[in-house]
């Protein structure tokens, strides 16, 4: 008789978890089902890139996570200590439960110990969700001449930054507090960087904004930070109309409708004129 396989990612009090008969689910239909939660993940949070790691702190790929079949897999999002993730193995506040076949899978949603729904997806409908996101991503990446990070969890500019990081104290991600003083020289710089170019940019009204609502000057405000797209109208992967649609304004509840878990700034930081005030 078969054995039931068993992995559990978490985040914050979010956890989901994965099982299935053993030897009975292709690992192509498992690394489909873990990136569909992972997809989830990236949109409620905004971001385009998270870490993997394990009870010992090992980083991970998804296919590894499923080869080496972790049992307890911990998902951070670099430099964003306000998600913190505990490494513990206690049972989180917000739980689904996977069950996957190879042609469905059965989601079954907890708050708490309370079960509050079901919902069955075809492999199908996983597998053209997790293209739909993939396609989105680059689609806005590629004439940005940036290519998207890797759907599997860290990338070669991640690793980096970790080696870089690893006699650095653990982050609050972890329910550690960081010691004052210990940034390392490169994160000095940037903040310097960073502070000299905020020191250049504009305190801008929306009647500022305003003026330049044209093809030929066209500034939008996505989170409080004024943009110059004009460079970009002719790139934006859904049509130079539908971004003309939030020029001249505070185009935020228009991005958030279409892609909330696109980090703007990342995207556009080089073409930022400016920072919104005076707005209610």
């Amino acid at each position: 008789m078969n054995n039931k396989e068993e992995i559990n990612l978490y985040i914050e009090e979010r956890q989901d978890t994965l099982i299935w008969m053993q030897d009975e689910v292709e690992l192509e239909i498992l690394e489909e089902v873990v990136t569909f939660i992972l997809n989830d993940i990236k949109q409620k949070f905004q971001t385009d890139i998270l870490t993997l790691r394990d009870e010992e702190n090992q980083y991970y790929e998804i296919d590894q996570i499923i080869e080496f079949k972790r049992p307890h897999t911990y998902i951070t999002i670099p430099q964003r200590h306000d998600v913190k993730t505990l490494a513990m193995n206690q049972l989180r506040q917000n739980r689904s439960i996977y069950h996957i076949s190879n042609e469905k899978v059965l989601v079954e949603k907890y708050k708490g110990t309370r079960k509050v729904e079901s919902v069955d997806y075809s492999i199908a409908v996983i597998k053209k969700t997790n293209q739909k996101y993939l396609d989105t991503l680059k689609g806005i990446f590629d004439d940005l001449l940036i290519q998207p990070k890797k759907r599997n969890s860290v990338t070669q500019e991640t690793q980096q930054t970790i080696q870089l990081q690893q006699n650095q104290p653990e982050s609050p991600k972890f329910g550690q507090q960081p010691k004052e003083n210990t940034s390392p020289s490169w994160i000095s710089k940037r903040a310097l960087n960073e502070s000299i170019k905020k020191c250049e940019l504009k305190q801008l009204t929306l009647e500022d904004v305003s003026k330049h609502n044209t093809s030929d000057s066209a500034w939008i405000v996505i989170n409080s930070k004024v943009y110059d797209v004009t460079h970009y109208l002719n790139k934006h992967p859904g049509g130079k109309e539908q971004l003309m649609r939030g020029v001249g304004t505070d185009g935020t509840p228009l991005f958030m409708q279409h892609h909330p878990w696109v980090n703007a700034h990342y995207l556009l930081e080089h073409s930022q004129v400016g920072f919104l005030i005076n707005h209610k």
